[in-house]
């Protein structure tokens, strides 16, 4: 084994065990994500209508929250591999060639992955952005706006991980 040899297996792991660690973390964040917007949501119905003072940016507050657990869970199921996939086609290859379909993919799925962090970085730091504001608290939207990218940087570590793993290893959906 050249020095290459164990450099590139060494990169691999670190990649593979980047991806299940970031996982772990994106399910806690998704966690908290669900627990605070149900106590948010469950607060400001009692605050509209036991005290008749409803929280005023309560409603603004959870749709963000729900826009980046949107985006946290959907990088998990690329980790799980948990979407929804037609494999009529694929399933009748055999192991070589379904392997080299799943890479492809993958491939595919990273490069749009890039291309749409570059994007999102451009959009967020753009001027039209930076003006913007959450209307009932005023506070700048760009940083809510950070989560396309951050979203971008996780799904694509899954991603890249999906093509370094060996062949016939996938992992199962875990809650």
């Amino acid at each position: 084994m050249t020095a290459a040899t164990r450099t590139t297996g060494t990169a691999e792991q670190i990649m593979l065990r980047l991806s299940d660690r970031l996982v772990a973390v994106e399910r806690v964040v998704s966690r908290v994500m669900v627990v605070g917007f149900v106590g948010l949501i469950t607060v400001n119905v009692g605050m509209r209508y036991l005290a008749g003072r409803p929280i005023v940016f309560a409603e603004e507050l959870a749709a963000i929250m729900l826009v980046w657990l949107a985006f946290v869970a959907i990088s998990i199921s690329l980790h799980d591999r948990a979407q929804i996939g037609v494999t009529l086609l694929v399933d009748k290859l055999p192991g070589f060639a379904r392997r080299a379909m799943e890479v492809a993919v993958n491939l595919i799925i990273a490069a749009i992955l890039a291309v749409l962090l570059w994007k999102s970085v451009v959009w967020v730091n753009s001027p039209m952005v930076a003006f913007e504001q959450v209307i009932t608290t005023g506070w700048k939207k760009w940083p809510f706006f950070l989560v396309v990218p951050l979203f971008c940087i996780t799904a694509f570590i899954h991603v890249v991980a999906h093509i370094l793993r060996p062949t016939g290893e996938h992992h199962e959906v875990t809650l």
